[in-house]
């Protein structure tokens, strides 16, 4: 059983912020920590789902907001700095609630960037499994600090993401291991155009993907999703 739990966080100009955080009333599996895009919410499916089940599995969950969303801004508009210190601030009062077994760490576009600045600059994530969902492939804002991390790697994209490379996506391919789903047809929100049952399995395999490198340790594996 679980419940929710305020965090007493500020925005990084001192204004109240609000994230979902659920504690289980008694030990918890793990925790995982979910960072939206900047128009992909914690309650899309991609991040919605994820949470559901590992609660329900025994792990706590904490759903990150920004603060550049409350206050109606653009995510960069009053620098980078800010950002990353709510994210940092708001996994750091959840790591004091318990001692983990697990970490898992989820971004979805914009979050899957803040996730690789989280581990390749933050100590306390050294331990952490990462998801990168629909990560900006090919572009200084990701590639570089992804190749910095060292944490286990899983990257979902779909080959009608308009981030989506295929040069990019081998290049990174060559220089770091990482578990792939790699999801033919599917756009920056893993739908496929037209077509609701390929957008529904489309992210159901992702979430499948997630949930199993999320808890436990397979070897890098390249899922062709078709």
């Amino acid at each position: 059983m679980s419940e929710l739990i305020k965090l007493d966080l500020e925005t990084a100009d001192g204004r109240p912020l609000i994230h979902k955080f659920y504690r289980q009333s008694e030990t918890a599996e793990g925790l995982l920590v979910v960072y939206p895009g900047n128009h992909y919410g914690v309650d899309g499916p991609l991040l919605y789902y994820p949470c559901e089940l590992l609660r329900d599995r025994g792990w706590d969950t904490l759903a990150v907001s920004y603060g550049f969303q409350t206050a109606g801004k653009e995510p960069f508009e009053d620098g980078l700095d800010g950002l990353l210190a709510e994210c940092r601030s708001a996994a750091s009062v959840a790591f004091g609630a318990r001692d983990y077994p697990r970490l898992g760490l989820v971004g979805k576009s914009l979050g899957a960037a803040v996730v690789a600045q989280l581990c390749a600059n933050v100590p306390e994530f050294r331990q952490a499994r990462a998801g990168y969902l629909t990560p900006a492939l090919g572009t200084p804002f990701f590639d570089p600090l992804f190749l910095e991390t060292k944490q286990p790697a899983y990257v979902a994209v779909g080959t009608a993401d308009r981030f989506y490379s295929p040069e990019a996506l081998e290049s990174l391919r060559d220089r770091k291991a990482f578990e792939l789903s790699l999801v033919e047809g599917a756009d920056h929100s893993m739908n496929v155009s037209g077509d609701l049952g390929a957008s529904t399995e489309s992210v159901r395999q992702v979430v499948d993907s997630l949930m199993a490198f999320l808890q436990d340790g397979r070897e890098s594996v390249l899922n062709r999703l078709d």
